[in-house]
């Protein structure tokens, strides 16, 4: 019984990163080439929009990220720029998209990040890179290979607290003090991930109220309110982005 458990686990994990390195990234890398040739063709400023957790909530639905990029966009337009938002996805919805997300999320999303750097560099128009807590250690990635891209920014919310720290001028990095996951708080975070997100997820369910295992872990300080950020955000594009 045990041993069919395990092999059961063993093929479902090698499938998992099998369809991710050889099926997902490259249908993936297409789909987002192609909606970026899209927007180069009508904007001045593209945004590449990276959702916070898996990475597969549309824009339009992270709205913890999307109040950032309107408020970017409409920035931008006021100041006669035409803006597309451009989503990047990390993976797909489902158990074998997630188990497959954990082996390049252990990479820091290395394969991830070169392909959209290829895609990215191409153009001279201005790309920026918005990124919300895991969304924002691959855009930290990317900007780690963009040295020499000086229309490529990055706009990086609550970045974990490992990854590369690229050091590049073009970036900035909003962490809150008292964030637990960007401050690298390890025993916090085991209580949350481990202890009370389980409990609350536990609690919820006797409740029907039908929460996720994810949206029940709560991390402290680990949330960003647009209207606490509007100036950095301002003279950030002012003074590197128009």
């Amino acid at each position: 019984m045990i041993d069919g458990i395990l092999l059961f686990l063993a093929i479902l994990i090698f499938y998992s990163f099998w369809w991710f390195d050889f099926y997902f990234l490259k249908k993936n890398t297409l789909r987002f080439e192609k909606k970026f040739g899209e927007a180069l063709k009508e904007a001045d400023v593209i945004i590449i929009f990276n959702a916070g957790g898996w990475g597969t909530i549309r824009h339009e639905e992270a709205f913890d990220l999307n109040s950032f990029s309107e408020f970017i966009s409409n920035y931008l337009s006021s100041k006669g720029l035409k803006v597309c938002i451009v989503q990047y996805f990390r993976t797909e919805d489902h158990l074998i998209g997630k188990i497959g997300y954990l082996k390049d999320y252990l990479s820091n999303f290395k394969k991830q990040a070169k392909a959209i750097i290829s895609i990215i560099s191409r153009t001279n128009k201005k790309v920026i890179l918005l990124g919300l807590s895991n969304g924002a250690l691959i855009a930290d990635e990317v900007m780690e290979r963009a040295e020499n891209g000086k229309n490529i920014f990055s706009i990086e919310l609550g970045k974990p607290f490992f990854g590369v720290n690229s050091k590049n001028e073009n970036i900035l990095l909003i962490n809150e003090c008292e964030d637990d996951l960007s401050n690298g708080h390890t025993l916090e975070l085991f209580k949350a991930t481990f202890i009370f997100g389980p409990i609350r997820w536990i609690k919820n369910f006797i409740l029907g109220e039908g929460v996720s295992l994810g949206k029940a872990v709560k991390i402290k300080g680990h949330n960003y309110p647009l209207p606490k950020y509007e100036k950095q955000l301002v003279d950030f594009i002012d003074k590197k982005i128009i």
